[in-house]
């Protein structure tokens, strides 16, 4: 059986763990990395995330089933623009951590009606991935949460293959809106940067600084530390300026009622609000780890050939619920 190509574009942590995740679940797959950066590229082939690399973009995707893009939202235009004209009907294109509504919008302009794109989120399970990790583990995907959002140009049968896919994979697909998504994504992925470069502003403006600066160590550098660039943090925020102005508001109010416990010396209310904090940081993770729980999303029949091309038609009949295969 010929192998079927996957094309793997930003080999940065969401690209590597998933092409991590790809080659250990799928058995005929060839999985082609591009980068920009010769070092992601060494880092992927190093822990066998790619079979191979391709520096032409276009030469990449030339064929591939599936088409992952996971660099970041302002490399996404340059690269739907440099591949738009090969993309078919039963190319499947999915755009990995960038802004969903201006993901959609882009394609729209962009592609083909009939083109199946999908902008996704991959959010990994607190258990799964250490912080500061610089490389995705094997098991990176494992239980991740896919937030998926479809162009209006995905077929059902599209859409039904990238939700086995995923399955297949090992993460949890599901549905979003475009809009909350990138809402609750500001709050859970920008903001904790944003808060990290006022941390350092705030401490650093303080005029006792130059002096003291050899007291700020290992624990205030990983507290400070962001590998979102300046530009890249200010476009998100002008993005949805509502949005982030309310999330700001949210942390001044915590930040406010904490100053006035201190002020007024009382212990129990600080006490209660780093308690409040606490206990809702272990819901979080008990909720996690007790998984998120749906109805089983029935997978069609009629894939156009994409999920026996990927999966193998053993594989796809048995996700479509077809036993005779």
């Amino acid at each position: 059986m010929s192998k079927a190509k996957v094309a793997l574009i930003g080999c940065n942590f969401a690209g590597i763990s998933l092409g991590l995740a790809i080659k250990r679940a799928l058995e005929h797959v060839e999985v082609i990395g591009h980068d920009k950066d010769r070092e992601a590229v060494r880092q992927a082939e190093s822990v066998r995330a790619i079979d191979r690399s391709d520096w032409n973009l276009p030469r990449t995707c030339e064929g591939a089933a599936a088409i992952f893009i996971c660099a970041e939202h302002d490399e996404l235009e340059t690269t739907l623009r440099a591949i738009a004209d090969d993309l078919t009907p039963s190319t499947l294109v999915v755009a990995v951590g960038v802004r969903s509504v201006a993901a959609l919008e882009m394609a729209q302009k962009l592609l083909a009606k009939d083109v199946p794109f999908f902008s996704t989120a991959l959010v990994y399970h607190p258990d799964r991935v250490s912080d500061g990790s610089a490389l995705p583990a094997p098991e990176s995907i494992r239980d991740a949460i896919w937030a998926i959002a479809p162009s209006a140009g995905a077929s059902t049968a599209m859409v039904d293959a990238l939700f086995a896919l995923a399955s297949q994979l090992g993460a949890r697909p599901m549905f979003i809106d475009p809009l909350e998504r990138d809402g609750m994504a500001l709050a859970v992925e920008v903001m904790p940067a944003v808060l990290s470069r006022i941390l350092m502003l705030a401490v650093s403006d303080d005029a006792g600084w130059r002096e003291r600066m050899w007291m700020a160590g290992a624990s205030f550098g990983q507290a400070v530390h962001s590998a979102r660039r300046a530009a890249a943090l200010a476009d998100a925020l002008c993005a949805q300026p509502k949005v982030a102005v309310h999330w700001l508001n949210q942390v001044m109010r915590q930040c406010i009622a904490l100053r006035d416990a201190i002020a007024q010396g009382d212990s129990r209310a600080i006490t209660a609000i780093f308690s409040q904090a606490e206990a809702r940081h272990q819901e979080w993770l008990s909720n996690w780890r007790k998984g998120r729980t749906e109805d089983h999303i029935p997978i069609e029949r009629d894939h156009g050939g994409l999920l026996k091309l990927l999966l193998g038609e053993r594989l796809a009949g048995r996700l479509s619920g077809n036993k005779t295969r």
